[in-house]
């Protein structure tokens, strides 16, 4: 019999996870047997959030990671927790970014929001000796970005948050690490340079393997963190990008 990745029994935490890379996190942790709770930020779109899969159905809650009161009312429906996944946050792209105001909400969301989830569940990872991934996308490039420097910059903050919280929390149990997706078919951060054909077809030559990620591809790395197999990885950062970062 192949070996699988086994989560029965867990409970899991996807922010973002309503759509998305995050809604193939979700999934892929639902059909390893984990109960998940899968969030949006708004109503309608925790509303809109595919719950009923092959592999079972997932919760979806309403949940800002901006603010500290929608926080708490989402962890209101989680007596236990043993996986977060920090998912949540996209760019505003354009040059949007550029302004004072845009980019101190972009770093909010993105890098302070992850921290802020976090805190709220550290004490029921601790419990259950559980693990925080994070998503880092591009954060392997090491590179900038034109038009989205609040997403680029929070983003690259959150690879030395996690590997801060890492060593710091390590002696709750609590392993946290990193999963750096690349440029990932569908993903909101590859949607303006995939619709830009020369572009797409310059980051597919970079490419080693020649082609754009698919959402599962990123899921996977997270769900073998979240595994048994990853007891003794902490702090690490997977780069999930075709060697992208690499070339």
């Amino acid at each position: 019999m192949a070996w699988e990745i086994d989560l029965a029994g867990k409970t899991a935490l996807v922010v973002g996870g309503a759509e998305g890379v995050g809604h193939a996190v979700a999934r892929l942790l639902l059909r390893a047997g984990a109960g998940v709770f899968a969030t949006a930020p708004g109503a309608a779109a925790a509303a809109a959030c595919e719950t009923v899969t092959p592999f079972g159905e997932m919760t979806a809650l309403r949940l800002d990671a901006t603010n500290d009161l929608s926080i708490e009312e989402a962890m209101e429906h989680i007596d236990r927790l043993d996986i977060l996944v920090n998912s949540a946050g996209a760019p505003l792209g354009q040059g949007a970014e550029f302004s004072p105001g845009p980019f101190a909400n972009a770093v909010n969301e993105n890098l302070i929001g992850a921290m802020r989830m976090s805190h709220a569940c550290l004490g029921k990872l601790a419990m259950s000796k559980g693990c925080i991934v994070n998503l880092c996308p591009g954060a392997s490039a090491a590179a900038g970005s034109p038009t989205a420097p609040a997403y680029a910059a929070s983003k690259a903050g959150l690879v030395d948050l996690t590997k801060s919280l890492a060593v710091s929390w390590a002696h709750h149990g609590v392993r946290i690490n990193a999963v750096a997706p690349g440029w990932i078919e569908g993903a909101p951060w590859t949607a303006d340079a995939g619709a830009d054909p020369a572009r797409r077809r310059e980051i597919v030559r970079r490419t080693p393997m020649k082609r754009l990620g698919a959402p599962d591809e990123a899921a996977g790395a997270v769900a073998f963190l979240c595994s048994p197999a990853a007891a003794f990885i902490v702090g690490a950062v997977i780069a999930v990008d075709g060697g992208y970062a690499a070339a």
